[in-house]
C-alpha cells in the first residue's frame, strides 16, 4: 500500500506569520528577515507563492533577494525553485540576476602541486588553478540563530552553502545557457537582457585577472570568441598560446551588438565594473567612433572628473583631438584641474596651457594653482604667473604665501620669482625679506638669505638685523654670527646695533651647545675682543665665555684660555673676577 505524501508545511509559527506580513506589505526588511529563516521545506513551498505574485512590490523584493549573496543557509530549495520558475517563464531580468549571483559563488585560487616528470625522472613544482571545496563569499554568522544553526555551526562556518562546488558550476552554466538560447531564438531580447546583467557586475567581482575568468557568464558575453581563452566545464582558462593582455572584444552574437551603439554606450557610462567599461570603450572605438564624436563638450568635461576611470581616459583622448576648448570658462578649467585624477594631470594641464592665455587667469587664481601639491598644477600656476606683477596690497601678500608652496620641486623657483618681483616694486620694504627668512622650509630660507645679501636696502636695515637676532632657525643665527664678525672688523662695524642685542645673540649661539659648535670659535673670539676693548663689561661677558669654553675641545679650548690669560695680564685688577668665573684655573 502506497504511503500518503505529507502536505508541505505552511508555516513554522509566529515568526513565519510576521515574515508573510512583511512580504504582503512589500517592506524592505523582508529580504533580511527571510535570509535568517533556515526551514528548507517551508522556503521551498514559499518559492511558488513569491514568484507568481504579480505585484510590483513582490518583484522588487525578488530582485533585492537575488542581488544579495547566494549564501543564506538552507536556502538551496528556494533558490533552485526560483531559478526554475524564471528559466521556464523566460524571465530575462531574473535570469540576469541569477547569472551574476552564480558567477560570484565560485572563486578559484592559484597554488602549486608536486608532480613526477617522467622525462627528467624528478619531482617538479607546478602552478595550478584550483577551486577550494568550501569556496563561498564571507558571511556574518552572528546574524543566524536557531536549533538547526546551533547543531550545524561547524559546517556552516566552513562555508559549504549554498550548494556544492560542482552544483554551483552546473547552475552557472545553466544560467549562461539561458542567454545563449535567447540569442538564437529571440535575438531582439538578447542584448537588453545581457546588458541588465552587465550593469550588476562590480569591480569587487573582478579583483584581478583570475577573478575576471571566474565570472563564467561575464566572459562569455564579452570574450566568447577570444583566441586568448578557452572554456572548460570547470571554468575559463588562458589558452596555451594566449595571454590575458591579448583580450579584445570578441562578444557572443557580435552581429546583435553591431545593430546599434546605444546599448554599448550605455555600458560605457553606467556599468560599475571596469572590465565592462573597457570592453564598451573598445567596441565604440572599433565600430562606432561616430557615437563618441556625438558626445557634447560639457559631457566630456564632466567625464574628466567622473569616478569611472575609463571615462576619464576616453575624455582626455577626445579632448586632445577636438577644437572649441577656448570657449570653456577659465573657472571651469581650474575646477577640473583640481578635481581630476592625478595620473591624468600632465595631459590635462597641457591642454589648459594650450587654450588658456595667462591674461585670462587672475593673479590670485594663478598663485592658488602654484600653491597646490601636484607638480603639474603647480607648474601650470607658475606658467600663468610668469609676466604678471602684483597690483594691490592683497596680491603682494599673496606672494608671501608661496613660501608654503606644496610642490617641493618647484617651491624654490616660485620663491625666487616672488623675490625678484618684490624687489622691483617702488614701495619695497626691507621687512619683506623676513617673510622668507622666517619660512619653515630650508630652501625658502636659503633664497631669503641670498636676497638679504644681494639687496643693500635689506642688508643695511637695522630693523631686519634686530629681527634676525630672534630667529628660531640655527642656520640663520649661525650665519648672522659670521656677518657680525665681519662687521666687527670694520670701524664702527657694530655701532648701529645695541650692545644688548649683540650679547643676546652671543649667548644664544654659545648656549646652543649641541648645534652651535661651528660658530662657537668665532663667537668666543668676538666676545674676547669685546672684553679686551671694554673691560668694564667683563662681569657680563666672562660667564658667557665660560659656558662656551666648557663645551669646546682641543685648539678651541686652548685658544679661549689663552685669551682669558691675556685679559688678566692686561687687566690684573680683574683677576679675582676671572678666578671666580674659572675656579679650575691655577696661576703660577
Amino acid at each position: 500500500m502506497a504511503r500518503d505524501k505529507k502536505p508541505p508545511p505552511t508555516n513554522d509559527g509566529p515568526a513565519w506569520e510576521q515574515l508573510r506580513r512583511l512580504f504582503q506589505a512589500g517592506s524592505p526588511e523582508f529580504v533580511e528577515v527571510l535570509r535568517q529563516r533556515v526551514s528548507a521545506s517551508i522556503l521551498a513551498a514559499f518559492a511558488e507563492t513569491w514568484y507568481t505574485d504579480t505585484r510590483v512590490e513582490a518583484r522588487r523584493l525578488l530582485f533585492a533577494y537575488l542581488e544579495r549573496p547566494l549564501n543564506a543557509p538552507r536556502h538551496e530549495p528556494l533558490v533552485k525553485r526560483l531559478f526554475k520558475f524564471a528559466d521556464n517563464a523566460g524571465d530575462d531580468a531574473a535570469m540576469a540576476r541569477f547569472l551574476v549571483g552564480l558567477d560570484r559563488t565560485v572563486r578559484r585560487k592559484r597554488g602549486t602541486v608536486t608532480r613526477w616528470d617522467a622525462r627528467t625522472r624528478s619531482h617538479e613544482a607546478v602552478e595550478v588553478i584550483y577551486t577550494p571545496p568550501d569556496t563561498t563569499l564571507s558571511r556574518d554568522d552572528r546574524a543566524y540563530a536557531g536549533v538547526w544553526f546551533t547543531q550545524n555551526r561547524e559546517k556552516f562556518t566552513r562555508g559549504r552553502f549554498l550548494f556544492s562546488v560542482p552544483t554551483r558550476q552546473y547552475l552557472r552554466r545553466r544560467a549562461w545557457r539561458y542567454f545563449r538560447k535567447l540569442g538564437k531564438r529571440h535575438p531582439d531580447r538578447y542584448v537588453p537582457a545581457v546588458c541588465t546583467a552587465l550593469k550588476l557586475y562590480t569591480d569587487a567581482d573582478v579583483p584581478d585577472a583570475l577573478g575576471l575568468l571566474d565570472n563564467w557568464g561575464l566572459v562569455h558575453v564579452l570574450f566568447h570568441h577570444s583566441a586568448a581563452l578557452e572554456s572548460r566545464p570547470v571554468g575559463w582558462f588562458v589558452s596555451p598560446t594566449g595571454t590575458i593582455q591579448q583580450l579584445q572584444p570578441e562578444p557572443m552574437y557580435r552581429p546583435l551588438w553591431l545593430r546599434s551603439p546605444e546599448p554599448i554606450f550605455d555600458m560605457l557610462v553606467n556599468a560599475k565594473c571596469r572590465p565592462v567599461c573597457l570592453w564598451a570603450a573598445k567596441m565604440l572605438r572599433q565600430h562606432f567612433p561616430q557615437r563618441i564624436a556625438q558626445v557634447s563638450l560639457d559631457e566630456l568635461l564632466d567625464w574628466l572628473v567622473s569616478e569611472n576611470a575609463v571615462l576619464n581616459d576616453l575624455a582626455v583622448d577626445v579632448l586632445e583631438r577636438i577644437g572649441g576648448l577656448e570657449a570653456v570658462p577659465v573657472e571651469k578649467w581650474l575646477k577640473l584641474t583640481e578635481a581630476a585624477r592625478p595620473d591624468l594631470l600632465d595631459r590635462i594641464c597641457e591642454m589648459v596651457a594650450r587654450v588658456v592665455k595667462p591674461e585670462q587667469v587672475s593673479f590670485t587664481d594663478a598663485v592658488r594653482l602654484a600653491m597646490l601639491r601636484p607638480v603639474p598644477l603647480a607648474r601650470l600656476g607658475m606658467a600663468f604667473l610668469n609676466g604678471k606683477k602684483p597690483a594691490t596690497a592683497a596680491e603682494v601678500q599673496a606672494l608671501f604665501a608661496l613660501r608654503e608652496a606644496q610642490a617641493d620641486p618647484l617651491r624654490a623657483d616660485l620663491v625666487k620669482w616672488a623675490t625678484t618681483v618684490l624687489a622691483e616694486r617702488s614701495d619695497f620694504s626691507p621687512q619683506w625679506v623676513l617673510e622668507f627668512l622666517d619660512g619653515r622650509h630650508e630652501d625658502v630660507r636659503e633664497i631669503g638669505w641670498e636676497w638679504l645679501q644681494t639687496d643693500p636696502r635689506a642688508r643695511d636695515d637695522v630693523g631686519v638685523w634686530q629681527r634676525l637676532l630672534e630667529s628660531p632657525y640655527d642656520n640663520i643665527r649661525l650665519r648672522l654670527v659670521g656677518i657680525l664678525e665681519d662687521r666687527a672688523k670694520e670701524r664702527e662695524g657694530l655701532a648701529k646695533f645695541s650692545m644688548e642685542h649683540v650679547r643676546f645673540l652671543w649667548a644664544t649661539v654659545l648656549l646652543n651647545i649641541t648645534r652651535g659648535s661651528r660658530a662657537k670659535p668665532f663667537v668666543v673670539r668676538q666676545v674676547m675682543d669685546r672684553v679686551a676693548t671694554h673691560p668694564d663689561e667683563a662681569g657680563e661677558l666672562l660667564p658667557i665665555i665660560a659656558v662656551a669654553l666648557r663645551s669646546c675641545r682641543g685648539p678651541e679650548f686652548r685658544a679661549g684660555l689663552s685669551g682669558v690669560a691675556s685679559f688678566v695680564e692686561r687687566n690684573p685688577t680683574r683677576r679675582p673676577l676671572v678666578e671666580a668665573v674659572f675656579p679650575e684655573l691655577t696661576w703660577s
